[in-house]
């Protein structure tokens, strides 16, 4: 639930940064991402791992999960749109199939992990 959440916002706000801002793909795949980020938190936190420790460091771990995660999403653009010229929805698509699965094994192992 948290997931599909978010991947409606990166979604949405991607497209809104491309068509208003008229950024490249990279770009607003980068600032959709980025402005998805404390739903993803707060959702994690709160409903897939039900996380009790203390919040600042969670939330640093996260940061971090998510840093790796902002950067597969601009690459990811990057290599679609720009580099092969393939339409943004591809991109945007591999982005939200791929970067999912990255950070929430990130998530389960090393933010949110139980002691």
């Amino acid at each position: 639930m948290v997931g599909v959440a978010n991947a409606l916002v990166y979604a949405l706000a991607t497209r809104l940064y491309a068509d208003v801002l008229a950024v490249s793909a990279a770009v607003a795949s980068g600032l959709g991402y980025a402005t998805a980020v404390p739903l993803a938190f707060f959702g994690h936190r709160h409903l897939t791992f039900e996380a009790r420790g203390a919040l600042t460091p969670q939330f640093a771990r996260f940061l971090g999960n998510h840093l790796l995660g902002f950067a597969l999403a601009v690459v990811i653009a990057w290599l679609m749109t720009d580099l092969l010229g393939w339409p943004i929805w591809m991109g945007m698509g591999t982005t939200i199939l791929a970067v999912p699965v990255v950070s929430y094994l990130v998530m389960d192992k090393w933010v949110f992990a139980r002691p």
